[in-house]
């Protein structure tokens, strides 16, 4: 079906519709003679040795692989702030004055400001991301509970009006996944004024056939027993622009809690051993996000729903002599240590459902 098997960076991976929206993922190598890193492979050369029965072949070698490296683990930590007088982002700081890397991570509604630098949207209910002129990626929908909620009520959507799923908050603490084509409530309890609110992603538009007006976001009311809610504040999330200008390694903030559960920022840094080649990331214990290295967009990983269990890195987004930032955005629930691993080949074939380890 593909003769190279390309990657789909950033948010451009798309979906097909079979009976139900399915998005295609981040790798692009559905076995191809060519594989994602743009090596030959066996089917290649099989491919080559019929056509040599009917055509001559091109003279001269054939192009070899590229060179893989896998530079191991790298724990994702907070950047420490530097010590009085010095200004210098952490891992340029000539001072000796850092005190050790700690373990942390910024959770995604403590920085709607850096996120959403304009502000929000006000609207009485909720806008597509076409209204709000969002391409691609996130937008957040932020209310209050206009009454308490003693007992488990139903916080719901009609059905196909979560395109495509739905991370839900209340006081900030996550409360679980709406999900087009899937689950659309949550039983949910809380106090009038308490904060509600819903990151909704865009998992990539329908990119043929019957469906493709294809719209995003919250494409109907949000109900809490049937009641509609109201009164939204409405972010449209520009990741990608904060991600690229050095956030969140120049200035993490301090989170407002410890968990570990829903959507977050994680960081680190690794540096290469004098060369920068292609390389493939996996995500051991990691469930739904979406990496950056040195800002660039490298996609989606989806590790507990599979197949695709890594995600290439091509060595040209790599720096050498200096530190390689990296940025996740995890989902649903980070591991108890964060910790991504580098590999010099890709793992494509993970069962769906299967649980990722970090031993392969």
């Amino acid at each position: 079906y593909m003769f190279h098997g390309g990657t789909n960076f950033a948010y451009w991976s798309g979906a097909d519709y079979k009976d139900q929206y399915k998005p295609v993922t981040t790798s692009y190598d559905y076995d191809a003679p060519l594989s994602e890193a743009g090596d030959p492979t066996e089917k290649l050369f099989a491919i080559r040795t019929v056509i040599s029965k009917f055509q001559p072949l091109p003279v001269g070698p054939m192009p070899p692989a590229t060179p893989k490296y896998a530079y191991g683990w790298v724990a994702l930590r907070k950047v420490s702030a530097c010590p009085e007088g010095c200004t210098a982002p952490a891992w340029h700081c000539s001072t000796g004055q850092h005190p050790p890397l700690s373990l942390q991570y910024a959770e995604l509604l403590d920085v709607l400001d850096v996120l959403c630098p304009s502000g929000p949207i006000q609207s009485q209910f909720p806008l597509t991301f076409e209204a709000l002129k969002q391409a691609h990626g996130f937008v957040v929908y932020h209310t209050e509970l206009p009454w308490d909620v003693l007992d488990p009520a139903t916080l719901g959507a009609p059905p196909h009006s979560i395109c495509d799923r739905g991370y839900v908050m209340l006081q900030k603490e996550y409360q679980g996944t709406l999900e087009r084509d899937g689950q659309t409530t949550l039983n949910v309890t809380g106090r009038a004024g308490d904060t509600l609110d819903m990151l909704l992603e865009n998992m990539g538009r329908i990119s043929f056939g019957a469906n493709t007006s294809d719209f995003k976001g919250l494409l109907g009311n949000i109900s809490l027993n049937s009641r509609p809610l109201s009164n939204w504040l409405i972010y449209p999330l520009a990741i990608d622009t904060a991600v690229q200008q050095g956030w969140p390694h120049t200035a993490l903030p301090e989170s407002s809690s410890g968990g570990r559960v829903g959507p977050a920022f994680y960081t680190g840094t690794f540096e290469t051993p004098g060369i920068a080649w292609d390389t493939f990331v996996k995500f051991p214990g990691w469930r739904k996000g979406l990496l950056w290295i040195n800002g660039f967009n490298l996609g989606r990983y989806w590790t507990c729903r599979g197949p695709q269990q890594t995600l290439f890195v091509p060595g040209s987004v790599l720096h050498v002599g200096r530190p390689n930032t990296i940025t996740v955005l995890e989902l649903e629930e980070a591991p108890p240590t964060p910790l991504l691993l580098f590999l010099d080949r890709p793992l494509y074939n993970g069962t769906l459902g299967r649980s990722t380890t970090a031993t392969e």
